[in-house]
């Protein structure tokens, strides 16, 4: 009987182990719920605009829709989504250094429908893909010029 562990000598080691398992337990739920909240979804246009909350878009930058607003800092542009759906951003920040060149950006932001019917994202984060990651056949946006040359 030297060996064998009296049952009342276990009984706060169970308790601890117990309320540790569950100290863990909340804070893995509570880490995962946070997370979860914190990540935005992407959607495509139409979704964003019924979504009413913050979401992703990505899209094609329409370049000869840009107007950047150096005394308010805003960007205005029109983003086209893979489904040809268009709308209008207008991101409040700096323009990002490489926006000129880049063929797609990802905008987090609400859509707002303006009094008049207009309707636009706000943003303040933007992400700019980098033009040098995307060969052609990989751009969904892409158009061939005629003739077969790009």
């Amino acid at each position: 009987m030297g060996n064998s562990l009296h049952p009342r000598a276990l009984g706060p080691r169970r308790i601890g182990i117990v309320i540790a398992a569950l100290l863990i337990t909340a804070a893995l739920g509570l880490t995962f719920w946070a997370f979860a909240s914190a990540m935005t979804p992407y959607v495509d246009i139409q979704q964003a605009e019924r979504l009413g909350s913050s979401c992703q878009v990505r899209g094609k930058i329409l370049h000869n829709t840009v107007v950047y607003d150096t005394v308010a800092n805003v960007l205005r542009f029109r983003l086209q989504d893979e489904h040809n759906q268009q709308i209008e951003v207008v991101y409040h920040g700096a323009k990002p250094e490489s926006f000129d060149t880049a063929p797609e950006t990802a905008v987090e932001g609400y859509v707002v429908r303006a009094p008049n019917g207009t309707v636009s994202l706000q943003s303040d984060t933007m992400t700019i893909k980098c033009p040098s990651k995307y060969s052609d056949n990989k751009n969904p946006y892409h158009q061939s010029k005629p003739g077969g040359s790009t």
